[in-house]
């Protein structure tokens, strides 16, 4: 990630992909400051498995269109914890009792943190939305 700014309109756009699917307790770590790779760890919760692959989905293709590249994904199959790599940032996906197991909130708890105020109602992005019309078989 190049700027600032830029840096915090990637991050509003995926938590915003994230709460479309109904993650919840989102966080984000600066890790910029350590000798890593990445600059973001995004860390969510979700339901179940079938909603922490619904989330990495909806993240990976949000991503895309942003034109980032899914350079790694990990633990997608089992969906338990899915790890979306993009370089510059990292998306983890739990379902509650992975995510306190491993707490990386807690591994990592010198990096500054930006914690996402859940949201109750999230509009339906524009490719999940349609319209019934009448049949004109009658």
């Amino acid at each position: 990630m190049s700027t600032e700014n830029e840096n915090k309109d990637v991050l509003e756009t995926i938590v915003e992909a994230i709460h479309q699917r109904h993650g919840y307790d989102v966080v984000a770590l600066d890790m910029s400051e350590f000798p890593l790779t990445m600059d973001i760890f995004l860390i969510t919760s979700a339901d179940n498995r079938v909603q922490c692959r619904a989330i990495a989905d909806h993240v990976e293709r949000t991503a895309r269109d942003m034109g980032w590249k899914l350079h790694h994904k990990e633990g997608y199959d089992e969906g338990s914890w899915i790890l979306l790599d993009f370089i510059d940032l990292v998306v983890h996906v739990f379902i509650p009792k992975t995510r306190k197991y491993y707490d990386i909130e807690s591994l990592w708890s010198d990096a500054p943190e930006k914690r996402f105020e859940d949201k109750a109602e999230i509009p339906l992005d524009e490719e999940l939305t349609f319209e019934i019309a009448p049949s004109d078989q009658g």
